[in-house]
């Protein structure tokens, strides 16, 4: 019988084509693995064909899947400091009804699309998670009929973020107004800035910058989905999107010195060393957070 899991992430999981060949990835499995090497019961819903390698790639992680006659493949290239991104191919839609009733009443339900494969409205409405994060990362996108990735509105912003817990996104996928318009609205926005750090905003407010912790970056793909998933654990834990954030850092650091899943931290242990370790050498070598007053709203 599937037990309750601790840790949900809805998702597709895809490959990356690079020059060295195909690397599986997709924000659920980084959070899924990381999730599970936290010390958490982990589950994935997703939609992939039946060749898709999940035991050797997420060991000890559940797995629900869609059935389709294909995976989500990636191509990405860089062009400068942008990334460019091709979909060869998609997997069909997640099916939300496969969720089983035991899954629908996780610890930590975080939603993390990465080509909008499901409705977050309808999964929300599914779902009894004690708490929601979501990365919406997937609904920033929408594929032109080259196949290039170009960016996308969430529609579904003002109906969902008052029913989630917090959100990341990243400063490539959102400008100027829309980073207003996603802290006003969400309990906790989180946007990171890759090495300059995460900006960290609360019930509408700047909090600060939670700075990066210096990283021999190999790889930077995952990263935010590692981050994303270590703060909703830390942050489940402790109450205190601060802590939550410092130790998503870490986490993140981590997630870059190595190539695809290879980078996923392995344990609790090594997040909180390189924590210790390395945010004393940035915080006290002149990087601390620029805190402003938590009153200062949004203009």
């Amino acid at each position: 019988m599937l037990r309750r899991p601790e840790f949900l992430a809805i998702g597709h999981v895809c490959y990356d084509r690079r020059d060295e060949g195909y690397v599986v990835g997709g924000a659920a499995a980084y959070s899924a693995l990381l999730a599970k090497n936290l010390g958490y019961r982990a589950a994935v819903l997703t939609s992939a064909a039946e060749d898709f390698p999940f035991e050797s790639v997420l060991p000890g992680v559940a797995v629900k899947v869609t059935p389709s006659p294909r995976n989500t493949v990636f191509v990405n290239r860089r062009r400068g400091p942008r990334r460019i991104q091709f979909v060869e191919s998609r997997a069909e839609k997640i099916d939300l009804r496969l969720l089983p009733a035991r899954w629908r009443r996780p610890k930590i339900a975080y939603l993390c699309p990465i080509i909008g494969e499901f409705n977050a409205a309808e999964a929300l409405d599914i779902l009894e998670a004690d708490l929601v994060g979501i990365a919406p990362q997937g609904w920033l996108r929408r594929v032109n009929p080259k196949g290039l990735v170009v960016r996308e509105q969430w529609g579904e912003l003002e109906e969902v973020a008052s029913r989630a817990d917090f959100i990341v996104a990243s400063h490539e996928e959102l400008d100027r107004q829309e980073v207003k318009r996603y802290a006003a609205l969400a309990r906790i926005f989180l946007l990171t800035r890759g090495k300059e750090g995460v900006d960290l905003y609360l019930e509408g407010s700047f909090w600060g910058r939670i700075p990066a912790i210096p990283a021999k970056e190999v790889d930077e793909t995952g990263a935010g989905d590692v981050f994303g998933a270590a703060f909703a654990v830390c942050y489940f834990e402790t109450g205190d999107p601060v802590k939550a954030a410092r130790f998503a850092a870490a986490a993140g650091s981590l997630a870059v010195e190595g190539t695809g899943l290879s980078g996923v931290p392995e344990s609790r242990e090594e997040v909180s060393a390189r924590l210790f370790s390395r945010w004393e050498e940035s915080v006290l070598g002149g990087l601390a957070e620029e805190r402003v007053d938590n009153s200062q709203k949004l203009e």
